[in-house]
């Protein structure tokens, strides 16, 4: 008998799932291998928490169901930032020091070659900003849980610490987009509203898109009220707790829409489980992790590898 419910459905996936590749710098990047050598005018990634976590892969990656992936026991809850190995927080509305964060945005955004970075406080909601031209440094845009450019040298960033951060790329117009994606941004229909905004600004429908559903807790580890089934369309449930596997959700929206399913791709990464990467906040994390997407300011972005020098300055 098939399963009637998508949003967490242990069975084959919909699409196909990839381990995001360690790309070093000052600012290490968990990177999707495939678009790295097949878009090379793309930057593209998630920061991991911590310099030590560098060398680890992801879980599930040997193909396992999310549904098995281990819980956080034994997780740390918190590390010292004290340097090399400390935590690699980017929350800027976390409580964390000013000063060290503000200072990881700007290695970030020179190790990725670019000018300017634009981020905003975001209110699990469906607005989606689009940046036509940017002033060099950090820009906070007013709150909204998307961005969107087919500007050179402008570096995306949502911050994310279980929520989907859901990458878009538009090869035919030039055009990038990022969506942080709850499950309210989800009910909300904020993949929904990122893609009209795609076909209506830039001239792509989503059968030409190529998105990704990036690290982000998994649907074994997602346990939610009822409520929440509701919110995303799902049945209900008999009984409270039940999990949801908000990217599996995000992906049958996609396909819905007319999305290519050779174009969809979810990271095998849990932001949950305990050898995760990342920071969780659902494991009792405060910090958070960002997902960055822009246009190179020229098309010498590195596939593989360490960023070279040329890449660490800030152009305009």
């Amino acid at each position: 008998m098939p399963n009637p419910h998508p949003g967490t459905s242990p069975g084959r996936e919909p699409v196909r799932r990839v381990t995001e590749e360690i790309r070093r710098g000052r600012i290490p990047l968990r990177v999707h291998p495939e678009w790295a050598r097949a878009l090379p005018w793309v930057v593209q990634g998630t920061t991991v928490r911590s310099r030590a976590d560098v060398g680890q892969t992801g879980h599930d990656r040997a193909g396992r169901s999310p549904a098995r992936c281990s819980r956080a026991a034994g997780r740390p809850t918190a590390r010292a930032d004290n340097g090399e190995g400390g935590d690699i927080d980017f929350g800027l509305f976390t409580g964390a020091p000013a000063g060290a964060v503000m200072k990881r945005w700007e290695l970030l955004v020179e190790d990725a070659g670019c000018g300017s970075l634009v981020h905003a406080r975001q209110v699990h909601g469906c607005e989606i900003a689009r940046h036509q031209a940017t002033p060099p440094g950090l820009l906070l845009a007013p709150p909204c849980d998307g961005h969107a450019t087919r500007r050179p040298g402008t570096l995306l960033a949502v911050s994310v610490a279980d929520c989907v951060p859901v990458f878009v790329v538009a090869p035919g117009a030039r055009a990038v987009m990022l969506l942080h994606a709850g499950w309210r941004g989800v009910a909300s229909g904020i993949l929904e509203a990122g893609l009209a905004m795609l076909e209506r600004d830039f001239g792509t429908h989503a059968r030409e898109a190529r998105m990704h559903m990036g690290p982000a807790i998994c649907g074994g580890c997602y346990e939610v009220g009822r409520e929440v089934h509701e919110a995303l369309g799902l049945p209900r449930p008999a009984s409270p707790a039940q999990p949801v596997d908000l990217r599996r959700a995000l992906v049958h929206r996609a396909l819905a829409a007319g999305a290519d399913p050779a174009h969809l791709t979810t990271s095998t990464f849990c932001t949950r489980c305990a050898d995760a990467p990342f920071f969780s906040h659902r494991g009792g994390d405060a910090g958070r992790q960002l997902a960055v997407l822009g246009i190179a300011p020229d098309d010498s972005v590195p596939s593989r590898g360490e960023w070279s020098p040329e890449h660490r300055r800030e152009r305009n």
